[in-house]
Formats: structure tokens, C-alpha cells, sequence
């Protein structure tokens, strides 16, 4: 579970942040914004559940930890590490804190990092943006490092951006972010969890009102994600949510891992540009020759353009896609072969 529990009304909905978070049980739980005044109220509740000591006696470092439950987790490794911000920043300190944890039945293994992005403030656009894009290009050379593990990598948080950011289709689709005559890459295929598990169905807002969806839980494809929920119970007669966020949680099985090695072959795969106008172009890259169909999908389940199934060979291919004459907005795609299945979101925006 990733939720930002950082609330207006902390002494009022406190109790109800509990709530949700035994009523969910995550076994591993994110708290963002979890300061020196709300996590040693989550410390003293959570009693089923150990604090990560990533930050030993200075817990106040930092407003993003992981929480996991006790007894079913062996912590093999565990760090954390301070992010750029922009010159003259003086807001709280930006951190990626990660852990490799065991489950005690199985013995396998995931990562899992925990971060809170800058807001961008409309009177700081540029710096604010620029803030993003170092955080979110530390996050993922911090997953690279760990990349040799061979294992599921999760990482979670309030990332004050929606999809539809520079920043995000960085880290959904490895697209570069260039500033400053500076260029980044992302090594790191990462899927949004919430499509994973629900492919038809359009990613709710994640923040009190409803409108915006800016946390996230992306993993690594070869996390076998099976459910992915956005919580939005838990309104007090007054209207307030327990939190401004409201808390994201996914399923995964650990009993069978299978290797980032072995689905080479399924996560190989560009889409750009995104949003789009026109055209689209999808990019994927094949170490065995299969046949390839493309759908998209509407919100409403309906499909309303696909391609016959093509033979590609081995090697790297572009399949371009007119979509002039669909609506605005969000839709779904499916890239399906012969024994695999990739899903992902891709948004019409025509300029005018």
C-alpha cells in the first residue's frame, strides 16, 4: 500500500487513516508525509507492523517510510538516498527510501522504494519541474544499481504528477527529459500498476476531490500484480477524507518470481509521442519473430481500432497508428502476441 497521509484535518480523521490501512492489511505499507507530528501516531497504532529504521534516530529526516508486518519479512538491505532539488529550495528535504525485503515462507525477494516528488507551485513552474525531473532520474539510476538482484522492483508514492507530465511519461514509457543542454534516460521498464491489474478501466483520481491522479505503485514487469485498488472510503459526516490522498494498494504474488531476463522479450516497448494528436507510433523490439496485434480501447470497454495480427521477425520494429478521427482523452492499448500480453494508456490531445 502507498498512501500519503498528510491531512488538513490530521487530529479529526487520524483515527480513520488507521482504519483504512488495517481494513486494507497491506503486509508492506508506504506512508508518505508521515512528519514528526502524524508518523509517531501511525508507530503507536500499527502495532502489528515494524517501522523500516532506514534513518535510525533521526526518523524526522525524512516524511516517506516503509512500514512492513512483522514477522513475515526479513530485511536484507535497506538505504535511502537525498535527491536534487533546484537552487534555492527550502522546503523539506527529498529522499528515495528503499529496502530489499524477504517473505519468510517463500524466501523471495523484492525492493521496494518509497518518495514524495515536489508540488510544482504555479509561481515556480520551471524550478518545480526541474525538481521532478531530478528526483524521478535518481529514483530510477538508484533501481538500475539494484537491476543486477534480478528481482521485482516497487516504487511508490505521491509523485504530484499525472500522466499526462513530462515526468511521468519518463518513467511509464522511457521517454528522455532534456534541460539544460542535459538529457536523461530511464533504464528501467517500469508498468503503472493500476492498468496492469485493471486494463479496462480508467485509473480513478488518487487525491481527496476526486480530479487528479498523482500516486502511484509502478513495478517492474515481472511482478505478478493480480489486484490493484484505489481506496476511497472512509468520508466523515463533515465530507473530509481520512487524508487529502486517498491510498493505493496492489496484490502480487511472491510464490513464483520469474525473472526480468525471461520476459525480455515481453517488455521491450516505446510508444510515443504521448500524448498524442494524430499519429502514434509503437516501438517494440522482439529477440524472437512473432505475430503482433494492437487494440484500442475506450474507458468504456468498447474497441474502437485495432490491427490485424502481423508477422514481425527478430530484431526492433515500428507499427504507426492514425487515430485522427477518435476523441480526446484517455484510452487503453493492447500489444498481444503469441505468449504475451502488454497493456498500457495512451491520450489523445489534440492541439487547437
Amino acid at each position: 500500500m502507498s498512501y500519503n497521509i498528510g491531512s488538513s484535518h490530521w487530529i479529526e480523521t487520524r483515527d480513520s487513516v488507521i482504519a483504512r490501512i488495517t481494513f486494507n492489511d497491506p503486509d508492506v505499507f508506504c506512508a508518505i508525509e508521515a512528519t514528526g507530528n502524524t508518523r509517531p501516531y501511525l508507530e503507536a497504532a500499527l502495532t502489528d507492523y515494524n517501522m523500516l529504521q532506514t534513518f535510525g534516530g533521526s526518523p524526522n529526516l525524512s516524511e516517506s517510510h516503509i512500514f512492513y508486518r512483522k514477522n513475515m519479512f526479513t530485511v536484507l538491505d535497506s538505504g535511502f538516498v537525498e535527491m536534487d532539488t533546484y537552487g534555492g529550495y527550502t522546503g523539506p528535504r527529498r529522499y528515495v527510501n528503499w529496502a530489499r525485503l524477504e517473505e519468510a515462507t517463500s524466501q523471495n525477494q523484492f525492493l521496494i522504494y518509497a518518495s514524495h516528488f515536489l508540488f510544482v507551485f504555479p509561481t515556480n513552474v520551471d524550478s518545480g519541474t526541474v525538481g521532478q525531473y531530478r528526483h524521478a532520474d535518481g529514483m530510477v539510476q538508484l533501481m538500475d544499481m539494484h537491476s543486477s538482484l534480478n528481482i521485482p522492483m516497487i516504487t511508490v508514492g505521491d509523485f504530484n504528477a499525472d500522466s499526462t507530465k513530462d515526468v511521468m511519461q519518463f518513467l511509464l514509457h522511457q521517454t528522455p527529459l532534456t534541460f539544460d543542454s542535459t538529457t536523461f534516460n530511464n533504464p528501467i521498464v517500469l508498468e503503472d500498476s493500476w492498468y496492469v491489474a485493471n486494463p479496462t478501466v480508467q485509473k480513478p483520481g488518487t487525491v481527496g476531490n476526486g480530479m487528479s491522479a498523482i500516486d502511484w505503485i509502478l513495478a517492474t514487469p515481472d511482478t505478478r500484480i493480480n489486484k490493484a485498488i484505489i481506496d476511497d472510503q472512509g468520508v466523515n459526516p463533515n465530507g473530509n477524507n481520512p487524508s487529502d490522498h486517498l491510498p493505493l494498494m496492489i496484490w502480487f504474488d511472491l510464490s513464483e518470481i520469474t525473472s526480468n531476463r525471461e520476459i525480455t522479450h515481453h517488455q521491450d516497448i516505446m510508444v510515443f509521442p504521448n500524448p498524442f494528436q494524430e499519429h502514434i507510433q509503437f516501438e517494440i523490439e522482439l529477440d524472437k519473430p512473432e505475430r503482433i496485434s494492437i487494440e484500442i480501447i475506450d474507458i468504456t470497454g468498447k474497441v474502437v481500432y485495432n490491427t490485424a495480427a502481423t508477422e514481425y521477425g527478430k530484431g526492433k520494429h515500428q507499427i504507426g497508428l492514425h487515430l485522427s478521427a477518435l476523441a480526446d482523452g484517455p484510452y487503453f492499448y493492447t500489444l498481444q502476441g503469441y505468449d504475451q500480453f502488454r497493456t498500457g494508456v495512451i491520450i489523445k490531445n489534440y492541439a487547437r
